[in-house]
């Protein structure tokens, strides 16, 4: 038969062939050992390994906020739990993930097999909102508050809320950018916002406060008090407070403070209207527009077509001064009286001190002492505050009342410290200061 090969032919039979990688001993040396072989593996490669992308792993969804009750009995409104997800500045949004690095392989005869080349990816560029952190380049934080989004390859923050409505379902709204409301803003609910508030729907009586304007496409209809005797509107109404203007279709039951000016397009029905420059109720070209029942009060100027009602509704309107600093002034003089009255308590405990000293141990008349200079040093600091605000609520001259159309029976006017009521039914007029009286005129 044939003479049997031995282990150094095989081998050299390899180099001639060039395989020189990954030789595969055991099996070699088995084949000899039987004297045959038939399509045996006898050297394998190393193959190459891919490595594996950078991932980026989003982190504000672990952040949302869940409120919980101080302990197991505590009662918490529904209404009160946001279910909005938002984040605020510093949040962490998402990590990137390095990405493992290929490996090439090595084939029989010693040649590399070349890995798949794997890219280095790196955050999306121009991400709005948000920013790498300081000290670890793989964590993206947000840089403003807002509602988070994934894109490519990272996180975007929009400054601006965007709802369907506000309600049960997203639960009260507290917030340092701008909300855009599609819908409705439900009874009982609450907005607090740094930035404005856009309604496309109606505000029924809800809270809503805003660090800039807001404006409601469609009507606020708010709580009536159901006393007859009431003087205001119920703590359940709808309420508005904003550092700028209030805009909305109509308005019924509601209490407003606007830091510059309330603008209504139709009317303003039984409303509490605070407005530091002006309130203006009709837009330009509209048919009708009214004042009925309520407060209105505004610095400079108060202008509709119709005041008050036929059926003789109270309709208070005031300008001339400022509101809110009326409002200032007077907590500040209430303040100013009750540290009065703190003062003329500490003196009488100074008399007594002073007819009992054996009752002052213990440092007590020091700390008596002390207590007086304190009150009298807050004293002295309300009585400059309050000539300051005195200053500032100087009568304004300038401020008046534009009627087009009607005044009716049951409108009382104020301007500055001088007061007008309409007689009786009658037609547009301007209310104002001049020669130093209140007239009503053209």
């Amino acid at each position: 038969g044939e003479k049997p090969i031995d282990e150094g032919q095989v081998f050299a039979a390899l180099r001639d062939q060039g395989v020189v990688h990954g030789l595969l001993r055991q099996q070699i040396d088995a084949a000899l050992a039987i004297g045959h072989c038939e399509n045996l593996t006898i050297a394998r490669g190393d193959f190459p390994i891919d490595g594996t992308s950078a991932r980026f792993e989003p982190l504000f969804m672990e952040q949302r906020s869940e409120a919980a009750p101080l302990d197991d009995k505590a009662l918490i409104k529904y209404s009160d739990l946001s279910h909005l997800l938002l984040v605020h500045p510093g949040d962490q949004l998402m990590r990137r993930i390095a990405p493992t690095l290929s490996t090439d392989g090595t084939d029989v005869k010693g040649q590399p097999v070349l890995a798949v080349a794997i890219p280095d990816l790196s955050f999306a560029h121009d991400l709005q909102g948000v920013a790498p952190d300081s000290t670890d380049p793989n964590l993206l934080r947000a840089t403003l508050a807002g509602q988070p989004m994934l894109v490519d390859r990272g996180v975007v923050v929009n400054p601006v809320i965007e709802v369907p409505d506000v309600d049960l379902s997203t639960g009260n709204i507290d917030f340092e950018g701008t909300i855009r409301v599609a819908g409705d803003v439900k009874a009982g609910m609450r907005i607090k916002v740094a930035g404005d508030v856009i309604v496309s729907g109606t505000v029924e009586a809800a809270h809503i406060i805003a660090g800039g304007n807001v404006a409601v496409q469609g009507g606020v209809i708010g709580h009536a008090d159901t006393h007859s005797d009431a003087q205001a509107l119920p703590s359940n109404t709808a309420r508005i407070i904003c550092q700028g203007s209030v805009q909305a279709l109509f308005m019924e039951h509601v209490h407003v403070e606007a830091g510059v000016a309330i603008l209504i397009d139709r009317s303003a029905w039984q409303c509490e209207l605070i407005a530091k420059d002006e309130i203006i109720v009709g837009k330009e070209g509209a048919k009708i527009s009214q004042i009925i029942g309520g407060l209105s009060q505004a610095s400079l100027l108060i202008k509709t077509s119709v005041l008050g009602a036929s059926t003789g509704a109270k309709t208070q309107v005031q300008v001339g001064f400022d509101p809110f600093l009326d409002e200032q002034l007077q907590h500040k003089e209430r303040l100013h009286q009750q540290k009065f009255d703190e003062l003329d308590r500490v003196l009488k405990l100074i008399v007594y001190f002073e007819h009992n000293p054996k009752k002052a141990v213990g440092g007590v008349g020091s700390k008596v002492e002390a207590t007086r200079v304190q009150v009298l040093g807050e004293i002295n600091a309300l009585t400059e505050e309050i000539k300051q605000l005195s200053d500032q609520t100087e009568l304004m001259d300038k401020g008046r009342v534009e009627a087009g159309k009607t005044i009716y029976y049951g409108v009382e006017v104020r301007v500055g410290q001088q007061v007008w009521q309409a007689p009786d039914d009658m037609g547009g007029a301007v209310i104002r200061i001049a020669d130093g009286k209140i007239v009503a005129g053209n």
